[in-house]
């Protein structure tokens, strides 16, 4: 009989501690590290200390703590969360809300060396100047390898003007990469990203937690506006809306003002009260002359 192959205790501490952060905290984001390099995770554990815990573990480690944490607290969606896990990934623990986690990440950012063998995501310029490195072979790696073009000053190779060695989309090879490397050209923007999240049974994805809050404000507002359109113009009187009859009347009013009378309607008005009212005296005064006239006649 062969007998069930037994789990490392290792590994066995590795869930329970994973069962302890699900217990802990009520938001789990998960996130690529495949291109992420560890002094870029460690920065970013300095960053989030206190607020959230990056807990690095294998994919089955991690399916094996939730489902242990499924059964223990009857939490729905866990099994989704589980499923879409992918290879390389890390699981972020903390109380703080999502979009304020993503913004830390967005605002933590590297630049990082273009990675042999890929497709470069930009462009990469080397720029003019003194590279610091000495004259020998390098400085035909410079020359054959990135085809840049150079000069011997005070015993170091000088780049004699900008050069841009890759366009966005094309392959840098491992030798390319590898001179590029030495010459510290650091091109490519590296951001964590959560490439979803889980939050009390509910499973966020990737495009909600990044959409723009901004234009989606906007969008919500014009959408009103254009509601509240709509229902002005239907031949029914609604009681529940007479503040908004009201507002809507007095826009139009300030607007048919605006238009007809150039907003100066009001100190029209203004001037003819004003002239009726230095015409009154004149009024007066023919009454008080004609009445003595009158009183004359009858006297």
């Amino acid at each position: 009989m062969i007998s069930k192959k037994e789990i490392p205790q290792w590994k066995l501490d590795e869930i329970e501690y994973l069962v302890d952060l699900f217990k802990k905290y009520k938001n789990i984001a998960v996130i690529m590290v495949g291109s992420i390099n560890d002094k870029q995770i460690q920065d970013t554990r300095k960053i989030l200390r206190g607020k959230a815990e990056i807990r690095m573990s294998k994919k089955s480690i991690q399916i094996r703590a939730i489902e242990k944490y499924k059964k223990e607290s009857k939490k729905s969606n866990l099994d989704d969360l589980a499923k879409n896990i992918p290879g390389q990934s890390s699981l972020v623990f903390t109380n703080m809300n999502l979009f304020d986690l993503k913004k830390i990440f967005n605002e933590s950012e590297w630049m990082v060396p273009a990675k042999p063998d890929e497709i470069t995501p930009v462009d990469i310029w080397v720029p003019a100047g003194d590279t610091g490195l000495p004259t020998g072979q390098v400085i035909s790696e410079l020359n054959m390898t990135l085809r840049l073009p150079t000069r011997i000053q005070n015993d170091t190779i000088w780049i004699r003007e900008k050069t841009r060695t890759h366009k966005a989309g094309e392959i840098v090879d491992v030798k390319q990469a590898a001179v590029l490397k030495k010459l510290g050209i650091k091109p490519v923007e590296s951001l964590i990203k959560i490439h979803y999240a889980w939050s009390e049974g509910e499973r966020i994805p990737e495009d909600t937690l990044y959409m723009d809050i901004e234009a989606f404000q906007r969008d919500v507002a014009s959408c009103h506006l254009a509601a509240l359109k709509i229902l002005f113009e239907l031949p029914i009187f609604l009681e529940d809306m007479i503040d908004e009859y009201i507002k809507k009347a007095v826009f139009d009013a300030k607007i048919i003002n605006t238009i007809i009378f150039e907003g100066g309607i009001t100190a029209s008005v203004k001037k003819e009260e004003v002239k009726s009212e230095e015409e009154k005296p004149d009024e007066e005064e023919e009454e008080e002359e004609s009445a003595p006239g009158i009183g004359g006649l009858f006297g």
